[in-house]
């Protein structure tokens, strides 16, 4: 009898093992911390039309209309950014940010699934955009537009109807960094400063397009955001947690830190920001001005690493 229940019980834990495992899709079987923060392309064949689910596309205007994921709504990444005290492709400000998506009937209880061509920083630029917002559930097409057409998906250039809807924030600005907490930051040992760009143009060896001075912020460490991504059946996806932990812990990128991110223009960042969220890192900043502002302030410190 013991040994018949015991059977029973061990069925009973395979069988909810499995369906835990089938309802958070290949993102639990990866092993993120957060999983919740990917959908795989067969979920969202199966939610896109409930209610309440919100699908964006942050490509640009002419890639949607060439074709999208049925009912995408279209939300171009570099309408989400502006110029301010002439630094380039800063968040745009919260009043700016709740009128798009309030235009495009997003409320503050659906759910966002954003995508772009390949779950690049494109998108992590917009899921970053959204945590700022302090939108709750943000997912983001792991594999994105490549991985969805590449399985013979249905792809449309029908525009969805829309009613606008009265979207109010809840901005979180613990999330975003300016270069005066990056200065006061760069001698606290809780900190960790994330350089998200190429190890050249970190170490120095070339200068980001647009910025005056090579070099990296005194102190940084280097995970090129690239690397965070994998090749699966011929589409760029987001790499395995062991994978992702083991990048950004060689650099010395631990949850018992701090960690402020930065690249050229806070959009490299977003990428490596969407990757340690899927790890459970929360004590995260990018800062938004990135090198486009700290590389061309001459009063800010700079420096080369010795091997270029």
């Amino acid at each position: 009898m013991s040994k018949t229940r015991g059977t029973q019980r061990g069925w009973i834990l395979a069988l909810a093992l499995f369906a835990i495992i089938g309802w958070a899709g290949p993102a639990a079987a990866a092993g993120y911390a957060r999983p919740e923060l990917l959908i795989s392309t067969e979920e969202l064949a199966k939610l896109a039309s409930q209610p309440g689910i919100k699908i964006v596309d942050v490509r640009a205007a002419d890639a949607y209309k060439a074709g999208h994921i049925p009912g995408a709504l279209s939300m171009p990444r570099p309408s989400t950014q502006y110029t301010a005290g002439g630094v380039p492709a800063l968040m745009a400000p919260v009043e700016k940010m709740e009128e798009i998506f309030g235009k495009l009937g997003i409320k503050p209880t659906d759910t966002l699934v954003l995508y772009d061509e390949s779950a690049s920083r494109e998108v992590a630029r917009v899921f970053w955009t959204a945590d700022v917002l302090g939108h709750a559930k943000i997912r983001v097409l792991n594999g994105g537009m490549s991985k969805w057409a590449k399985e013979k998906r249905t792809i449309s250039k029908e525009v969805p109807p829309v009613t606008a809807a009265a979207y109010k924030a809840k901005p979180d600005k613990s999330k975003v960094a300016d270069a005066k907490y990056v200065q006061a930051s760069m001698k606290k040992p809780a900190t960790v400063l994330l350089d998200s760009r190429s190890a050249r143009e970190w170490t120095g060896a070339v200068a980001s397009g647009g910025v005056k001075r090579a070099g990296k912020i005194p102190g940084s460490v280097n995970v090129d955001s690239d690397l965070v991504l994998a090749s699966s059946g011929g589409v760029k996806v987001f790499k395995s947690a062991d994978a992702l932990a083991k990048l950004f812990a060689k650099a010395g990128v631990s949850k018992d830190k701090e960690i402020v991110i930065y690249c050229l223009t806070g959009v490299r960042a977003s990428h490596n920001y969407l990757a340690l969220k899927l790890l459970g890192y929360n004590n995260l900043k990018n800062y938004d001005g990135s090198m486009i502002e700290w590389g061309n302030r001459p009063e800010l410190p700079m420096e080369k690493s010795a091997k270029n």
